[in-house]
């Protein structure tokens, strides 16, 4: 017989071992990748500061000044 019923099931063990070790790698990296990267509401949180240049950084792009504009309080 060309593959007898152990290789069958040792090939099918190897599989499934297989399987689960790509699983748990991937959680692994999934789990730095949480530690290491900023969460979403710490990222959207509001810039509790008097610099003006870190609240024109932190405002959505339609809504900076622009110099010497219609809305540019020094003009």
């Amino acid at each position: 017989m060309l593959l007898d019923v152990g290789s069958v099931l040792g090939g099918i063990g190897l599989a499934v071992v297989a399987f689960v070790v790509v699983i748990l790698v991937c959680v692994v990296i999934l789990r730095l990748l949480a530690a290491i990267l900023p969460s979403y509401e710490a990222r959207d949180a509001p810039v509790a500061s008097d610099d003006p240049v870190l609240e024109e950084a932190s405002a959505p792009a339609g809504e900076t000044p622009v110099p010497g504009g219609d809305d540019d309080p020094a003009a």
